[in-house]
């Protein structure tokens, strides 16, 4: 990190140029959980707006497509009828919110 400072005595101003090595470099995180951060972030930017409001909606409920693979096909059926109703409400009041009327019912 390169540190830029300008102090001044009677009148005349001077800089002065510092070179130091950050402190938090040496203490960051491993590069693994680096890498993995990156990883998600690029997998959820190539997500569509659908996905990603599915994901937000699935973490509310505190659930992963996984677990909702794993129920039994009655309770699946109740938690993507659920899905379907919270996206709904969703789309509803950030429509509500910019002023546009829009039927859903269909």
């Amino acid at each position: 990190m390169t540190i830029i400072s300008t102090y001044s005595s009677y009148g005349s101003s001077s800089v002065g140029v510092s070179t130091t090595k950050n402190a938090s470099t040496s203490t960051s995180k491993p590069s693994s959980q680096i890498n993995d951060a990156i990883t998600q972030f690029l997998e959820y930017q190539k997500m569509t707006p659908e996905e990603k409001m599915r994901d937000a909606i699935l973490k509310k409920l505190g659930m992963t497509e996984e677990d909702i693979a794993a129920l039994s096909p009655d309770e699946r059926a109740k938690i993507e009828e659920k899905i379907k109703d919270m996206i709904k409400e969703e789309i509803e009041n950030k429509m509500a919110e910019k002023g546009i009327l829009i039927d859903l019912s269909s």
